[in-house]
């Protein structure tokens, strides 16, 4: 009996995330709306972070496919670790205002698809944030918070707490070859009288937030330092390098293009199809770990002279044979990192493949294939049918720690660091 009770424990603190899909903040209410993007200036493939105190401001961009021009506002809210909202007014979080108009913004160009681009900075003179924790821009139409179009998530460090992490093979030799293991360890000399149990250490695989791996319980606590190094705890699926798609030109039939289409005053572009590469050799080569860049080689500007496309999506399995019991989705920043309709693709009994059509601007993607049990779904076996795993891969993991100070109402986000694989080694 205890056996079976401390296994179970084991799982759900390995693998429990509260903040998982149910509370996932990323949401988009309107579906005219497409490319949001948010990073720190001038690094668009970094994770949303600003320093409490200091630090480069976050940019943030989105498209709007409406013909005229739209009267945007964004608000911030301050929000728990696990994405559910505090009780705290705003007036205790934002110095400034937190109702906002968003003034910069142009119009498309040399694009068939029409569209109003709008941008912003965070934090500015009108808005700044005074505590450190999770939060999400929301942005709504005509002053009115009831008429959100969509909600990003964005993460306010007060960097007070030093962050040690490296990757290794797991010890299980079952998955020694296939997966990698975070190692964590905390420096919380700077935090008085800490009580341990109020901190809590997350990890997340490149930007797959919705299947980050909480902790609550160090193994071990040497001083000021908290060890984060349970044999079965902070492990991932290596995967294989991403697959990608150079969408920067709608002349050019790159790579990964079957062909090019025109449909009235719409472009489709049709991919080669995808099929496993589960028994394929692992090599190395530089990829976006899921994410995706803007960019063009047909037009100087990419913010409002970049075209849209119906891009398609193929995957043949097995002897064009559906998986039964199981779901194929498309995995990546492009489909907002999320498991859901959006990116599930459907099988084509005339075709036996699987399809999936999303709506991309010019830009160059990275992506992944996903197979996931319909009833038991296990995270580390993501990548096993489809892509393969292997511990060689590169990857990115970033951690962030949290703290409940005592009598606080929120979750203050006290350190953040990001590691990769290959300097790890």
């Amino acid at each position: 009996m205890f056996y079976k009770i401390f296994l179970c424990v084991s799982v759900l603190l390995n693998y429990s995330l509260s903040g998982n899909a149910q509370n996932n903040p990323d949401k988009i209410m309107d579906t005219t709306i497409h490319s949001i993007l948010i990073y720190p200036v001038n690094k668009p493939l970094a994770i949303p972070t600003i320093l409490l105190k200091e630090g480069t401001p976050l940019q943030i961009s989105f498209d709007d496919f409406k013909a005229d021009y739209q009267d945007y506002y964004y608000s911030v809210e301050l929000m728990n670790a696990d994405w559910t909202p505090t009780p705290i007014n705003s007036f205790d979080y934002v110095q400034g205002f937190n109702q906002i108009k968003i003034n910069d913004y142009s119009v498309s160009s040399m694009a068939y698809q029409h569209y109003f681009h709008y941008q912003f900075t965070f934090p500015n003179a009108n808005c700044k944030p005074t505590k450190s924790g999770n939060y999400i821009f929301k942005v709504f139409k005509n002053g009115n918070i009831n008429e959100l179009v969509f909600t990003k998530r964005f993460y306010v460090v007060e960097d007070q707490i030093g962050i040690a992490a490296a990757v290794s093979e797991p010890f299980d030799g079952a998955i020694s070859k296939t997966h990698q293991k975070i190692s964590v360890q905390v420096d919380v000399k700077e935090i008085p009288s800490l009580q341990s149990d109020q901190l809590q250490v997350a990890v997340v695989q490149n930007y797959r937030y919705n299947d980050a791996i909480k902790l609550v319980t160090p193994n071990f606590i040497r001083g000021n330092i908290l060890e984060y190094n349970k044999e079965d705890q902070f492990i991932f699926p290596a995967g294989k390098e991403s697959r990608w798609l150079d969408l920067q030109s709608m002349q050019l039939v790159s790579d990964r293009i079957s062909k090019f289409q025109k449909v009235g005053d719409q472009n489709y572009v049709y991919l080669k199809p995808d099929g496993s590469r589960a028994d394929m050799a692992y090599y190395s080569f530089k990829d976006l770990n899921g994410n995706y860049l803007i960019t063009n080689t047909d037009a100087l500007q990419s913010d409002n002279q970049n075209d849209y496309a119906h891009v398609v999506f193929t995957y043949w399995p097995k002897d064009h044979i559906p998986f039964l019991g199981q779901k194929l989705y498309l995995e990546g920043a492009m489909v907002n990192n999320e498991l859901n309709k959006n990116s599930e693709m459907l099988f084509d009994a005339k075709l036996g493949m699987y399809q999936k059509t999303l709506v991309l601007k010019q830009g160059y993607y990275s992506y992944n294939y996903i197979l996931r049990d319909s009833h038991d779904p296990n995270t580390l076996d993501d990548y096993t049918e489809t892509e393969g795993n292997h511990w060689e891969t590169e990857n990115n993991y970033s951690i962030f720690v949290y703290y409940r100070l005592p009598g606080a109402q929120h979750d203050s986000l006290m350190g953040f660091t990001t590691i990769n694989t290959k300097q790890s080694w």
